[in-house]
């Protein structure tokens, strides 16, 4: 019999799709780790501009940390952990463009980092719902 060759091979590449998010969420953490400092410390030239750009993103996680704090269930805390490391860096990154410093940016820098890695963990976690879902 002759069997397609082409339709075994594609079964065999399958990858979830919570692995390839996983995947570029690390993608993610690397490029921040590498050029999130370098790319704040440019961010400083322009005050106001780069002020009200995180006001206005601090704004909307704001809503997004109530939303997912008043949504309860299983990955109610996670997510809004989630949320509040990044509003953290928000809040470092603003101090560091209005008064530059090595904590504010190494701060900024790391709350970035430890949101992503909260979400990279939620990735894995088969007790969460998928993000559709939600």
């Amino acid at each position: 019999m002759y069997q397609d060759s082409r339709r075994g091979s594609a079964e065999t590449a399958k990858v979830s799709a919570r692995a390839l998010e996983a995947f570029f969420i690390a993608v993610i953490m690397l490029a921040v780790l590498a050029g999130g400092p370098s790319l704040l410390a440019n961010a400083v030239q322009f005050h106001g501009l780069s002020v009200s750009v995180l006001g206005g993103i601090a704004i909307f996680l704001i809503y997004a940390f109530r939303r997912n704090f008043l949504a309860g269930g299983p990955g109610a805390r996670l997510y809004s952990t989630r949320d509040a490391a990044f509003l953290a860096a928000i809040a470092a990154a603003i101090a560091f463009v209005l008064a530059p410093a090595k904590w504010s940016l190494g701060a900024a820098v790391v709350a970035l980092e430890m949101g992503l890695a909260i979400e990279l963990l939620a990735r894995f976690n088969p007790a969460l719902p998928k993000m559709e879902d939600r």
